[in-house]
């Protein structure tokens, strides 16, 4: 009897993992500064695939469109392998995509997961791109809105790019990094430059146990949330949209981040 009980919730928690908390959404908002005025909404790691369609994102898409932030940021893994995606018909995530709008502008920067076998970034860069986002590979740019400039940079890939840990950020009022991997900033030579640095990569561990959790290369500094790296430079981990390795999120719900500056 025990092990029929024992049994029985495994497959409860199972199907939760896998039919259920894949499909939720955490909405965050974390206050960086008060001094801009500006929000900024911060999604990555969809990493659609099989078993995570675009469908999985028009709620993320509508709330965005209803919070209508002053920037976007996707700090990558557009999707899980990207020679499975470019056999595929991705008009509605394009449309969905397209429809984000943001005064100062959409970035974003490339994953790990967005590169084929060949080392090549070109498919996803394409449809980002022809979706309005700014591709940030080693440099920086500025916007400036009510005489404030903001700066705002993105990292290559640790993993499978060519990143520039010399970059810097264009003389700014607040200056933003995105990257992929959270164990960027550990080989990074101008973090103290920057106010706030965003990141992905680690799925929050994806299945999360207590103080376990699945463990992947490029976060083991750090996983999930806020970080103080000095005493101006802030490290933001976002736990992401998508799956990879297997179909399954416990303890760790997708989310999106606001941050207001």
């Amino acid at each position: 009897m025990i092990g029929l009980i024992i049994g029985a919730l495994g497959l409860m928690l199972l199907g939760y993992g896998v039919f259920v908390e894949p499909h939720l959404m955490q909405v965050r908002h974390i206050k960086i500064a008060e001094q801009q005025k500006l929000t900024i909404a911060h999604f990555t790691d969809t990493h659609f695939t099989w078993h995570t369609s675009a469908r999985r994102f028009k709620k993320f898409a509508e709330d965005i469109a209803k919070r209508q932030p002053d920037m976007i940021i996707f700090s990558g893994d557009l999707f899980d392998k990207v020679t499975w995606a470019r056999h595929k018909n991705w008009e509605n995530l394009l449309t969905m995509l397209s429809a984000l709008t943001a005064p100062l502008g959409k970035f974003a920067v490339l994953g790990n997961h967005d590169f084929d076998e060949e080392k090549s970034s070109l498919f996803v860069e394409e449809l980002l791109t022809k979706a309005g986002f700014i591709v940030l590979k080693n440099e920086s740019i500025v916007r400036e809105v009510d005489q404030k400039k903001i700066a705002i940079a993105g990292v290559d890939d640790w993993r499978e790019g060519q990143p520039d840990f010399q970059l810097a950020p264009l003389d700014a009022d607040f200056s933003i990094l995105a990257l992929h991997e959270p164990d960027t900033v550990l080989e990074m030579q101008t973090v103290e430059q920057f106010d706030l640095i965003l990141s992905g990569h680690s799925h929050g561990g994806q299945i999360r146990l207590g103080n376990w959790r699945l463990r992947n290369k490029g976060s083991s500094s750090a996983d999930s949330g806020l970080y103080p790296l000095n005493a101006r430079t802030k490290l933001y981990v976002n736990c992401g949209i998508g799956l990879t390795f297997l179909p399954i999120r416990f303890g760790v719900k997708p989310e999106i981040v606001y941050y207001e500056l």
